[in-house]
C-alpha cells in the first residue's frame, strides 16, 4: 500500500490531506485509531457517508459510487461502507477508505486476551460498588486486552476473575451472537454509547450456554479509563420464559385465529384491540389481512344500524358494557335474516386492572331456525293434544252415560230371566229353557261389558278411588283362585296356587281380586283339556319391595305380532278362534287394560310374556302401599 502511495502522491492525483489519512491508517494500532480516521474521511467534500456498520445493513444511494469494504472476519459480517459524491473523488478517495478498512481489520484479527483487573479503579466506595455489582461489568482496553471488573463475573460464569481464562473475550460469545457483539464494540470505538442492550449468549467454564443482557458504555475518550466498558445481566431464565410466553401466545394467535366463532377485545374505552378473521366475517367487513387497520367504531355502528327494530337489545349490551357484567347469549337479528348470539365477558387483568371485555359471537342462524320450526310444531302439537283431550274427554262422557243408560235395562232383562227360570214360576219346556240360557247368558255378557266400558272411563278420567285396606294376599288369592276351580275342572284343567307367606298388602282388595280374577279366567279360557294354570305369588326382592303375582298357562300363546297391541282397548289376538277342544266364550278386548289400569293405580306394573302354541305367563308387581288413592 506504500507504493501505490508513492504512485499517486508523484503522479498528483490525491492531495497531502489524503496522503497524511493514509499515511496514519497504515501506522493505526487500535479499532479507535481505526474508528477516528473513518471520522475524518466523512469530512473530506467528495464523501457523503462513510460508517463501518453491518453487512446486513440494508443499501441505499448510488451503488456505483458506494464502496463497501469487508472488516474483521467474514463471519462477523461488518465492513466499512463509503458513499462517495462523484467518480472523481470516489477514484481520489478509494485508497484512503482501503487503508483505513484495512486498519481495522489489523485491529480486529489482533489478540485480545485476558489481563488481571486493576488492583483499586477511583475511589475504595466506587471499587467496593464495581467488585459487588449485580451486573457483569467487563472493560476492554483495545491496547492491552479485557478484565473482569465484578464478582459476578465468577458468579455467573464460573471463571475466577482475578485468574481469567487465557482466551480472546470473543471466544466466549456463541459463534452466532459475535456479529452482533462487533457491531457494538466498534460503535463504542467511535466513542458513542449504543442505543440499546443485547442479548449474547457465553459460555460456562463448564460448557453451558448463559443468555446475557449487555448494555455497552464507551469511555474511550476518557484520558484515564480509554476503555469500553460491558455490563452484562444473567437473563437465561427470564429469556426461556418470555419464549415459552411467546410460544403460547402464538399458539392461542392460531386458535383465535382458527376458531369459527368471531373475537373481539375492546379496551376500556371501547377500541377494538384483537379481532379474528371470523369477527370480520361474521360483521361483513370485507377486510382481508394485507389492508389497512379499519375503524371499527364506524364499522360496529354499520352493523348496529342493520339490526332494524331489534336495537334495543344493543342498548342492554351497552349497559352490560358499562356495568362489566358479563352478558351470555344475547340473540341479534339483522335485517338480512342472520341471527348472530353474542357473549359479553369482562376481562381482569393481575391486580384486578381492567383488560377490558372479549365479545364472542356466534352464527346461530340455522339454530333459531330450527327452534322456531320446533316452536310452531310444537304449539301445533299442543292445539291437537287439547283437541284430542278434549275428544277422549267426550268419549269417556258418551260411554259413561251411554252405559248407565243400558246398565238399568239389561239388569231387569237377567232378572226377569232369572224369574222365569224359577220353577215357582211355572214349567218350562227344554226349548224355552234353552232359549231362556241364551237370553241370561248374552246378557251377562253384554252386562259385563257394560260394567267394564265403565270402569275404564273412570279409569281413564282419573276419577276412581281407590279403598286401599290392609290385605292377606295369600288370603285374597285363595279365593279368587277357588271361584275359577268349577270351571278349570269341567273344562279338563289343572288349576293350582303355590302361594309363600309374606307381609301385609295394603291394597284396594276388590280390585286386586277382580285383576286376579281375570287374568285367572283368560288362563283356563285359552288353554285346551288336559293342560294346567299355575298362580304363584311371593314377596319380591329385594325384601320389602311388595309382592309379585305370576299367572301361567300352557295354553294356545298369543302371536309374537300381537304382544305390542296386547294392552289396546277392544284387541283380541290374531288366534283368539284358535281351537282348545271346547266351545269359548268370546272375550271382550277390555280385560287386559282395565287389569293394568287397575294395577298402575297402585304404583305397580304388569307385563306378558308369551310362545304362540306353548303357553303365556302375566306378572304382577305391587307395591306394599299404594303409589296415590286413585286420580
Amino acid at each position: 500500500m506504500r507504493g501505490e502511495t508513492d504512485r499517486l502522491v508523484d503522479t498528483g492525483l490525491i492531495e497531502g490531506a489524503v496522503v497524511d489519512l493514509v499515511v496514519r491508517a497504515a501506522n493505526a494500532a487500535t479499532v479507535v485509531d481505526a474508528q477516528r480516521l473513518v471520522a475524518e474521511l466523512r469530512g473530506f467534500s467528495g464523501v457523503r457517508t462513510a460508517e463501518i456498520v453491518t453487512a446486513l445493513t440494508p443499501v441505499a444511494g448510488d451503488l456505483d459510487l458506494l464502496a463497501r469494504l469487508p472488516v474483521g472476519p467474514a463471519q462477523w459480517g461488518q465492513e466499512l461502507r463509503v458513499e462517495f459524491s462523484a467518480t472523481p473523488a470516489r477514484v481520489e478517495l478509494m485508497p484512503a477508505a482501503a487503508e483505513i478498512a484495512a486498519a481495522a481489520d489489523r485491529a480486529l484479527a489482533q489478540p485480545c486476551r485476558a489481563v488481571a483487573p486493576p488492583p483499586m479503579l477511583g475511589s475504595p466506595l466506587a471499587w467496593a460498588i464495581t467488585t459487588g455489582a449485580r451486573a457483569m461489568i467487563v472493560a476492554v482496553d483495545p491496547a492491552r486486552g479485557w478484565s473482569a471488573l465484578s464478582d459476578s463475573f465468577t458468579t455467573v460464569l464460573g471463571y475466577d476473575r482475578h485468574r481469567p481464562p487465557d482466551c480472546r473475550l470473543v471466544d466466549l460469545i456463541h459463534p452466532d451472537d459475535r456479529p452482533a457483539a462487533a457491531a457494538m464494540f466498534l460503535a463504542c470505538c467511535t466513542g458513542r454509547h449504543p442505543d440499546r442492550a443485547v442479548d449474547l449468549r457465553l459460555c460456562t467454564i463448564g460448557g453451558h450456554w448463559r443468555t446475557i443482557e449487555v448494555a455497552a458504555r464507551s469511555f474511550v475518550d476518557d484520558a484515564q479509563v480509554g476503555a469500553v466498558v460491558f455490563f452484562g445481566l444473567d437473563v437465561t431464565h427470564q429469556r426461556e420464559t418470555e419464549r415459552t410466553a411467546r410460544r403460547e401466545q402464538q399458539r392461542l394467535a392460531r386458535l383465535v385465529e382458527t376458531t369459527g366463532d368471531g373475537l373481539l377485545l375492546l379496551d376500556a374505552a371501547g377500541r377494538v384491540g384483537l379481532a379474528n378473521r371470523a369477527a370480520h366475517r361474521l360483521l361483513d367487513t370485507g377486510v382481508t389481512d394485507d389492508d389497512d387497520p379499519i375503524d371499527w367504531a364506524a364499522m360496529i355502528a354499520r352493523a348496529i344500524e342493520r339490526l332494524g327494530p331489534d336495537a334495543g337489545r344493543v342498548e342492554r349490551l351497552r349497559a352490560g358494557f358499562r356495568a362489566r357484567s358479563a352478558v351470555v347469549g344475547e340473540e341479534l337479528a339483522f335485517e338480512d335474516g342472520r341471527v348472530l348470539e353474542l357473549d359479553l365477558v369482562p376481562v381482569s387483568s393481575p391486580g384486578d386492572v381492567d383488560g377490558g371485555t372479549l365479545v364472542h359471537l356466534r352464527d346461530v342462524t340455522a339454530r333459531v331456525a330450527v327452534r322456531r320450526g320446533l316452536e310452531e310444531r310444537s304449539r301445533g302439537l299442543e292445539e291437537r293434544n287439547r283437541a284430542l283431550i278434549e275428544a277422549t274427554a267426550l268419549n269417556n262422557e258418551f260411554i259413561a252415560s251411554v252405559s248407565h243408560e243400558l246398565r238399568g235395562p239389561l239388569s231387569s232383562v237377567v232378572a226377569f230371566s232369572h224369574l222365569l227360570g224359577d220353577v215357582t214360576t211355572g214349567v218350562l219346556s227344554e226349548d224355552q229353557r234353552t232359549y231362556l240360557d241364551v237370553i241370561d247368558r248374552n246378557a251377562n255378557r253384554l252386562l259385563r261389558l257394560i260394567e267394564d266400558l265403565l270402569l275404564l272411563s273412570r279409569l281413564e278420567s282419573r276419577t276412581l278411588q281407590l279403598k286401599p285396606v290392609p290385605t292377606r294376599l295369600p288370603e285374597l288369592l285363595s279365593a279368587a283362585v277357588a271361584e275359577r276351580v268349577p270351571a278349570a275342572l269341567a273344562a279338563g284343567i289343572d288349576l293350582t296356587l303355590v302361594c309363600a307367606d309374606g307381609p301385609e298388602l295394603v291394597c284396594d282388595d276388590t280390585r286386586v281380586h277382580q285383576v286376579v280374577d281375570n287374568l285367572v279366567s283368560n288362563a283356563v279360557k285359552f288353554t285346551p283339556s288336559g293342560g294346567r294354570v299355575t298362580v304363584r305369588a311371593g314377596p319380591a326382592e329385594p325384601p320389602g319391595e311388595g309382592w309379585r303375582v305370576a299367572v301361567a298357562d300352557s295354553g294356545v300363546g298369543i302371536p309374537a305380532a300381537d304382544l305390542p297391541r296386547l294392552f289396546s282397548a277392544f284387541f283380541r289376538g290374531s288366534n283368539v278362534t284358535a281351537v282348545v277342544g271346547r266351545q269359548v266364550m268370546p272375550g271382550t278386548g277390555l280385560g287386559l287394560v282395565v287389569s293394568r289400569a287397575i294395577v298402575e293405580l297402585h304404583g305397580g306394573s304388569i307385563s306378558v310374556a308369551s310362545t304362540e302354541g306353548v303357553g303365556t305367563t302375566v306378572t304382577l308387581s305391587l307395591p306394599t302401599r299404594p303409589a296415590r288413592n286413585g286420580g
